[in-house]
């Protein structure tokens, strides 16, 4: 075999060699790549608060239509305790309320695992309004972060339920809401007269609402 086809053929091996070796390194890059954005994503999972359904602007006036004495501030404080507690329940392994409660959810309500401490709540939204029937309910989401038990931060979204209610009335499993001056049944929270007799009502919700669910969503 002449001397120029054995340069011909190594060159061409050689130039072969070096686009799979190239073609190799752009793979380990992609790969890298990938790599990187799957980990940046997963950071801004952790780090990124949760969305919410913010509907508080459609429904707050309904609410307060209800109840004026209605006071946001006193009732967002109330869900970023509750939020809280929540969590630091999960972390102490126990549940932590004592009251505002209802009965039945101090013996169903469900606790996350892995709950090591470092709780903040960064937002707070109105998310749903309920007067179809007799009772009133609101629904608040909270956005919460966490430290997990691997030590890495957790972001999660939080669903609060209330009903308008004192704490007594599910402490005494009162069913029925009675106007104070003639008995007769008030057939939805909130009404300020008594259909029957013309009697002022005091709405249950002045004293304040009771936590009936709460869950991450």
């Amino acid at each position: 075999m002449p001397w120029y086809v054995i340069v011909i053929i190594v060159m061409v091996g050689v130039g072969i060699l070096g686009y799979v070796v190239t073609r190799i390194a752009r793979l380990f890059d992609r790969a890298e790549g990938l790599i990187d954005d799957i980990k940046d994503a997963g950071i801004r999972e952790e780090t990124t608060p949760k969305s919410l359904n913010a509907m508080d602007s459609l429904l707050l006036p309904q609410i307060l239509k209800d109840f004026p004495e209605y006071n946001r501030a006193v009732i967002l404080d109330r869900v970023t305790r509750d939020a809280k507690l929540f969590y630091e329940s999960a972390a102490a392994g126990e549940l932590l309320y004592k009251d505002g409660i209802s009965a039945s959810l101090s013996d169903n309500v469900r606790l996350p695992e892995g709950i090591e401490g470092g709780i903040s709540v960064h937002k707070i939204a109105l998310a749903a309004y309920d007067r179809s029937g007799r009772d009133r309910l609101i629904t608040y989401q909270a956005a919460v972060k966490y430290d997990g038990e691997d030590g890495r931060p957790h972001q999660t979204r939080l669903s609060l339920k209330y009903i308008a209610a004192n704490s007594s009335d599910f402490a005494e499993r009162i069913e029925v809401i009675k106007c104070p001056n003639c008995s007769a049944p008030v057939s939805t929270v909130g009404e300020k007269v008594c259909r029957y007799c013309g009697a002022a009502l005091v709405s249950p919700a002045g004293a304040g609402w009771v936590l009936i669910d709460i869950r991450e969503c």
